[in-house]
């Protein structure tokens, strides 16, 4: 057993040094192009004195249990965001289509640039149209915390009526873990000044709303011989705290799934079903409207 437990030894000191450099981009690049690290890592993780044969079948153990998890929170969070969306028939169902891109600079191991672009769209009809441009930064103060904040350009065209310019800065806090069996579950919290142009009245109409999201992540697996895939899922509900622009928009709710891949060091695409309950107030009664979205993001890193 002495091979296996120098490896042992030498995994958990470099996934040590992966938890203090892990924002690096030359540690990671030199970690993720290391084959002998991202195997002791395993050994690191399974590894307990038995023989190789025990490690493969604790290996594989260890894996059904993850994919157990993973199936169980997900169901979970699809019951919980199910509750809101059997409460009423929707007046309105809307089917979108959502592309973003994301782009990520690192300055440092703590500080790094975030800009995402994209365009969304009805496939129902054409009278809705948004383009947006939304460049953030983010800065580690923990592993397990970071800070958030950018602001927005959003363009929304509406065809027949007037479009609707908005400004959008915001500051936000991302909590990460625990990692129970690989799986990383975070929770955004983010509060958002909405500023809208009216065109009409040429006048501006502003409020706040805040936005809570818990996600979980699974860990990286394969499908047949491709590898580098992962799952994700999420809930998210928002608290308007005023205003008449955008409470003619109403309240919303979003339930999110996906699947993912790591292209490369560089790339990453997901591929997303999102769930999006809005709920207008007036004085005849709640009008509810259902969107379904299909979203594909792809993020680049830039260094």
């Amino acid at each position: 057993m002495p091979d296996i437990e120098r490896e042992f030894n030498e995994a958990r000191e470099r996934l040590n040094a992966i938890i203090r450099y892990e924002g690096n981009p030359e540690i990671r690049r030199s970690f993720a192009s290391d084959s002998r690290v991202l195997r002791s890592w395993c050994v690191a993780r399974s590894y307990d004195g038995g023989s190789d044969r025990d490690l493969t079948a604790r290996a594989k153990k260890a894996k059904r249990g993850r994919l157990i998890l993973v199936l169980a929170a997900m169901g979970v969070l699809l019951t919980t965001a199910a509750k809101p969306a059997a409460s009423q028939f929707p007046e309105f169902t809307q089917f979108h289509t959502w592309t973003d891109i994301a782009t990520i600079y690192n300055f440092s191991d703590r500080f790094r640039y975030d800009g995402d672009y994209g365009v969304r769209g009805f496939l129902t009809d054409r009278n809705w149209t948004l383009v947006y441009l939304r460049p953030s930064v983010r800065y580690r103060l923990e592993p397990w915390l970071r800070l958030h904040g950018g602001a927005a350009l959003f363009y929304n065209f509406f065809g027949e009526i007037e479009d609707l310019p908005e400004l959008r800065p915001w500051l936000g806090v991302r909590f990460a873990g625990p990692r129970p069996g690989g799986f990383v579950i975070t929770n955004y919290f983010r509060l958002e000044l909405r500023a809208f142009y009216l065109k009409g009245s040429s006048e501006w109409d502003v409020g706040l709303r805040g936005r809570w999201q818990l996600q979980v992540m699974s860990p990286r697996f394969s499908i047949g011989s491709a590898k580098e895939f992962y799952a994700l899922t999420s809930i998210e509900p928002f608290f308007e705290l005023g205003s008449a622009v955008e409470g003619a928009f109403g309240s919303r709710f979003r339930y999110n799934i996906g699947i993912g891949k790591a292209v490369n060091q560089g790339l990453r695409i997901d591929l997303n079903y999102l769930f999006h309950r809005v709920r207008v107030i007036e004085e005849s009664g709640d009008l509810t409207a259902d969107d379904h979205v299909a979203r594909l993001r792809f993020f680049y890193s830039l260094n």
